[in-house]
């Protein structure tokens, strides 16, 4: 089902309309006096292909996949330690180091 809701709506409503998306895969419209504004979709929609994704996007996905996975046992501290060392050594191929 596709739905049309504004934002104040989903500031207060977010937990619960991305409970509707994943369960019911229902499509939000996040809309802002009347201007549509973003999309929300399940991630297993049709929709969703690499052909329909910019350049830009497909970046930030493979970007977003190389996060870290972080538990709530996890030290905050290491895991913010061994992100930094990743970009050092990223960096470092960059630049012949």
């Amino acid at each position: 089902m596709e739905r049309i809701i504004d934002v104040t709506s989903v500031r207060r409503q977010l937990g619960t309309i991305l409970d509707e998306v994943f369960h019911k895969k229902d499509i939000i419209t996040i809309q802002r006096k009347g201007k549509s504004l973003a999309k929300i979709i399940p991630l297993e929609s049709e929709n969703l292909t690499n052909n329909t994704l910019s350049p830009a996007q497909l970046a930030l996905l493979d970007e977003m996949e190389a996060l870290p996975v972080v538990s709530s046992n996890d030290d905050p501290t290491d895991i913010l330690r061994s992100m930094r060392e990743g970009k050092r050594v990223q960096a470092g191929k960059k630049y012949g180091k």
